[in-house]
């Protein structure tokens, strides 16, 4: 009878025992081990609409594989996951799909990328693909090579004297893609070095990155390496090497999932440069105060501090508002994928990724070397100033366009940047940042700013130390980049 007692005793203490003691762990599984989403596997019917969103976790596979068992559970469909930066890329039909992420454990933030859903086709791989977009009416308008005002602006028929740029230097053109079979760019562009980032994952297909309906990339491409083949246009950097990297159908329509993508790919793919024209949808500015916007802005962070990490120098078009970027109030142009509305904005609103820290933001100029009405201003978040306005380039199809905006600037800053690392392969990016703005020729505020004529001027030039708000440290100068 004793002894029954006390094997109960026995028993009711190891029972309160285990109920006290901490549960056991799991074992975790092997990062090296872990396998992650590289490319969506599609399951849902043709035609069904889904949300796109980016999830921020913590950096490393187990996190990001933690993270995709988490996605699943919510109802999402993983389609990449960049363990490196610890943002992921997903898709869901359901509504509810973003609050039930954001609860889950080591989830850090969640942020749908459009407002308006997308065919879940849309994710699928894309293969030679063809243009189909507008042709370009005033080809035969091209001024002969060598000709159009920038090249001498900034000194580019002086510096080809010396160096047309190096093949061990490759420039990544983050945009609508690059038409390789172009005259001018058959030889520039790297085509293993390409890629389509157009729905969050590096799709390898043949000619997956060329252009489809929107030939602004090819004429970014142009910019930079154009070959001096005494034909069409003449490239900044012409012996340089491109990467495609195709981010949107159309013009100012990138989106966060795009351009993560793009910027993982940059970064281990050694890139020396990447030439961004465009700001990300659906948000032309993205605010910390809203969910999906404070997201956006960590994950392309993200992906822009890693790329910057690994030496890549990040160049990006300052914009085409004509506005005091320290001033900004209103948005009324987002968002940008169905109805705009007015909303209050602030200063803690930023365009991605021309604003983010480090990047290299290139205002435009006009033949006159005064900014072009449209151009952004602001000390800071104008480093310098690069042509413009009515930038003669190339386009799909073997044809030629003039176009204007800051997206015609950062190329030029892109392309006199990769003369400097076709002259010093072994600095850093951040050593080739300060060259570049070193050799930069400065520029004064005007003493009348009237763009139009009209005897209104529109905009104030301020100065800041040896810099302008209009014109940052100044002109690129391609001369000065290679003595």
């Amino acid at each position: 009878m004793h002894r029954t007692r006390w094997i109960s005793a026995i028993c009711t203490t190891a029972a309160i025992a285990a109920l006290l003691a901490p549960p056991a762990q799991a074992a975790q599984p092997d990062e090296e081990t872990l396998q992650l989403t590289s490319a969506p596997a599609i399951t849902a019917p043709p035609g069904q609409l889904v949300t796109p969103y980016v999830v921020v976790t913590g950096t490393g596979r187990l996190r990001a594989w933690l993270a995709e068992h988490a996605i699943r559970r919510a109802g999402g469909t993983v389609v990449s996951a960049y363990p490196q930066i610890g943002v992921l890329v997903a898709f869901s039909p359901d509504d509810g799909f973003a609050d039930r992420l954001r609860q889950a454990r080591g989830i850090d933030s969640v942020g749908a990328t459009r407002t308006a859903k997308v065919p879940v086709e849309f994710f699928a791989p894309r293969r030679d693909v063809q243009y189909t977009g507008p042709g370009s009416p005033g080809s035969g308008d091209v001024p002969p090579e060598g000709t159009a005002w920038d090249v001498p602006a900034i000194g580019v028929d002086k510096a080809h004297q010396t160096s047309t740029g190096s093949r061990h230097v490759t420039v990544g053109v983050l945009d609508t893609g690059v038409d390789d079979t172009h005259p001018d760019l058959t030889r520039a562009v790297d085509r293993r070095q390409s890629v389509s980032c157009l729905s969050g994952w590096a799709d390898r297909s043949p000619g997956a990155w060329r252009p489809s309906l929107d030939g602004h990339g090819t004429h970014v491409a142009g910019t930079i390496a154009a070959a001096r083949n005494g034909a069409g246009v003449l490239g900044i950097a012409p012996d340089v090497r491109l990467a495609a990297v195709k981010l949107a159908e159309r013009d100012d329509t990138e989106t966060a999932d795009a351009v993560v993508c793009g910027f993982v790919w940059a970064a281990e793919h050694g890139f020396q440069i990447t030439s961004n024209s465009y700001r990300t949808m659906p948000w032309y500015y993205n605010c910390p105060s809203h969910p999906d916007q404070a997201a956006i802005t960590t994950a392309i962070g993200r992906a822009v501090a890693y790329a910057q990490r690994r030496d890549v120098l990040v160049v990006a078009s300052a914009g085409n508002a004509g506005i005091d970027l320290t001033k900004r109030s209103v948005d009324t142009e987002s968002p940008r994928d169905s109805t705009p509305v007015r909303r209050e904005i602030d200063n803690s609103c930023i365009r991605l990724p021309h604003e983010l820290p480090g990047v290299v933001g290139s205002g435009a100029v006009d033949e006159k070397l005064q900014k072009a009405s449209f151009s952004n201003y602001a000390v800071g978040p104008v480093a310098v100033g690069a042509p413009g306005v009515r930038v003669w380039s190339t386009w799909p199809n073997g044809q030629y366009r003039a176009a204007s905006g800051t997206s015609m600037a950062a190329p030029h800053t892109s392309g006199v940047a990769a003369l400097i690392v076709s002259r010093h392969p072994f600095w850093s990016a951040e050593r080739i940042k300060r060259e570049l703005f070193a050799d930069a020729t400065p520029l004064p505020c005007p003493e009348v700013y009237d763009p139009d004529g009209d005897g209104k001027p529109n905009a104030t030039c301020t100065v800041s130390g040896k810099q302008t708000s209009f014109y940052g440290h100044g002109l690129v100068n391609a001369a000065a980049a290679v003595r």
